[in-house]
């Protein structure tokens, strides 16, 4: 998996979106297999069930979003390089969720990759919500709210492990 953005268009930025869900649920569900405490098995599968979730909502989003996005820069290109420094920086556009699930070896190895993988994901929705109109921006920031709210339950896993 690699991503890019190339255009800021409304449903090119839901597209990235939306990818970095899947990949997220698509983690969560193979570290879940992967992993023998029933605890963190249970957190993964929980978060597994909040990316699809989220999924639905990103799509929603998109559906109210023109076409073009105007953003504020001090020189051409800026918001765009920014923008592609943090989503090349994401634990999943880095690694294949694969082998990242295969180099699982002890539990707290996979609460590392999940708590990574959510504090990426803010960052980059941070940024969406600067781009899109309110009601977009509420969801947005809704969801930005629920992954804090999983690195939270990630934490709380990982003092029992």
């Amino acid at each position: 998996m690699s991503w890019s953005i190339v255009s800021f268009t409304g449903q090119e930025i839901i597209r990235l979106a939306v990818d970095i869900e899947k990949e997220g649920r698509s983690f969560y569900e193979k570290a879940a297999l992967k992993v023998d405490d029933a605890e963190v098995r249970k957190v993964l599968g929980y978060l597994a069930g909040e990316e699809e979730k989220h999924i639905a909502d990103f799509q929603k989003v998109g559906a109210g979003l023109t076409e073009d996005v105007n953003i504020d820069e001090s020189y051409v290109g800026e918001y765009g390089d920014y923008l592609k420094s943090i989503i090349d920086s994401h634990i999943f556009n880095q690694n294949n969720v694969d082998d990242l699930v295969a180099g699982i070896k002890v539990p707290r190895e996979a609460l590392a990759i999940a708590l990574r993988f959510e504090k990426d994901s803010i960052v980059i929705f941070q940024e969406f919500s600067n781009v899109v109109d309110k009601a977009g921006k509420a969801t947005i920031d809704e969801l930005i709210r629920q992954e804090k709210e999983h690195i939270r339950r990630i934490a709380d896993v990982s003092r029992m492990v």
